[in-house]
């Protein structure tokens, strides 16, 4: 009869130690990967929703009625609990062409608890453009 070699309950306890500390960082790469996809939709509908206002807030001589397109873009953008956005802020930049520029707000989660951490994002609409940036 053979007897077994009594270090084989070891093995099991070291795979197990290095399996907890492998976990940690798997665990937080897939919450990154979920905040990622919460902050990309944040973006996404902030600048359609800017793009939405800015264009329909044209007057036909040219101008921009600025108050018109807050009001429109507050009442378009639709985001979920954990995320916000400020208001669109006008100015004209160094060659003359209007910009338009809101900042989003992501909170940051992990395993669906929202951190006291939170990722901000501008997103600048340049009228005349076609795509936001």
């Amino acid at each position: 009869m053979a007897m077994r070699p009594s270090s084989s309950g070891k093995r099991c306890g070291e795979f197990c130690f290095a399996a907890t500390l492998l976990s940690v960082p798997i665990i937080m790469g897939a919450g990154l990967s979920l905040d990622y996809e919460r902050i990309a939709h944040a973006r996404n509908a902030a600048a359609s929703a800017l793009e939405t206002a800015v264009s329909a807030s044209f007057h036909p001589d040219g101008r921009i009625d600025t108050g018109r397109a807050r009001e429109l873009y507050a009442s378009s953008l639709d985001l979920p609990h954990g995320q916000s956005s400020t208001m669109p802020v006008f100015s004209r930049s160094a060659d003359g062409a209007l910009k338009v520029v809101v900042t989003t707000a992501t909170r940051l989660t992990l395993g669906g608890i929202i951190l006291p951490k939170t990722f901000y994002s501008a997103v600048t609409y340049t009228v005349g453009e076609a795509n936001p940036s």
